[in-house]
């Protein structure tokens, strides 16, 4: 039988067929550092203002935030999603974010510093609190982290929340259990909570397999043991 004018042939289809390519959200090896100029430039502005800003603000956030949650401008699982958000926002890849990581800590820190400095508080001299040298242990991994979620292979991204995750999931088990009777419990149920939603929209969004899940969940919860253990038996 004749096919109808202006039809392809058998052979011609599978030819188009296999002339269609299909490309892959990220190509090749340099997702974790491909960076422009245009690209860096922008996440390190944003991981500047946003972390003066921010930093600045919870000065102020102690003295006004409602008492449910005042413990925001003052605990570890604050400053740590704060430095994980920005960056974030930003949009780094992860060899630049964890430079910002620590930019971004520090720049919380002092800018929390001089404004509380500014408004009359004596707050010490730059770069030598405690936090300092959190922001230089913890800055890498948590910007790393951050460039992850938005670059890596799904386990990867959703490996690089459990960071955040424990440590807000293991502050509020902690607080909870420690100084609950001087804070508002409020807020670490928050943290708790915050950490469970973080962690599940990940999963979510990677689409993982059940032992990928699993792998996932046992990291978060070998996570949360460990800071739960430096607040014990380190900081306390």
């Amino acid at each position: 039988m004749p096919r109808p004018a202006g039809l392809p042939s058998v052979g011609e289809m599978e030819t188009l067929e296999s002339s269609r390519t299909v490309q892959p959200a990220e190509t090749g090896s340099g997702w974790w550092h491909a960076e422009t100029r245009r690209s860096a430039l922008r996440a390190t502005l944003v991981a500047i203002a946003g972390a003066v800003l921010i930093g600045g603000l919870t000065s102020f956030a102690q003295q006004y935030l409602p008492p449910w949650v005042n413990s925001l401008s003052n605990s570890v699982g604050g400053w740590t999603m704060f430095s994980f958000l920005i960056v974030w926002l930003g949009r780094a890849r992860p060899l630049l974010a964890a430079a910002l990581g620590v930019v971004v800590f520090q720049l919380l820190v002092e800018s929390y510093s001089a404004v509380s400095e500014w408004r009359g508080f004596d707050d010490g001299d730059p770069f030598t609190s405690i936090w300092t040298v959190v922001g230089l242990a913890a800055g890498p991994l948590l910007g790393a982290a951050a460039g992850l979620v938005r670059y890596a292979p799904p386990v990867w991204r959703a490996l690089a929340v459990t960071p955040l995750s424990a440590v807000l999931l293991g502050e509020g088990i902690w607080a909870l259990n420690t100084i609950a009777d001087t804070t508002s419990p409020v807020y670490w149920s928050l943290q708790i909570v915050l950490s469970v939603v973080f962690l599940l929209a990940a999963i979510g969004q990677s689409r993982l397999a059940p032992r990928a899940i699993s792998l996932v969940l046992c990291v978060w919860l070998l996570g949360t043991l460990a800071y739960v253990a430096v607040c014990v038996f380190v900081l306390n």
